[in-house]
């Protein structure tokens, strides 16, 4: 089962707050895997929605990086991606967009 969201739904869901725990920095430490450097932080935001920030970067080119916002619907095996920010080691296209 697929989850759309209307462009409004996902300006709400963005717009929320989404306060960080005062650890956050040390949560976000990347850690190698696969020739990344990966890091993932759970963040309840101030509607209740859950949310997922995720950091990725290639080891051999510090360009080369995304960085996720994405909320955890419930009842759904997989999130939900807001907004993605990729680095400019090359070009990335919008598929839904073109």
């Amino acid at each position: 089962m697929s989850l759309i969201l209307t462009d409004p739904e996902i300006d709400a869901l963005v717009r929320e707050p989404k306060p960080l725990p005062a650890n956050y920095r040390q949560r976000l430490a990347l850690v190698i895997d696969n020739r990344h450097k990966r890091a993932n932080l759970e963040v309840r935001g101030g509607e209740g929605h859950q949310f997922r920030i995720m950091l990725r970067q290639a080891e051999l080119n510090a360009l080369d990086f995304s960085v996720i916002l994405a909320v955890e619907p419930p009842g759904y095996s997989k999130p939900f991606l807001l907004r993605r920010f990729n680095g400019k080691s090359h070009e990335h296209k919008n598929t839904l967009e073109r």
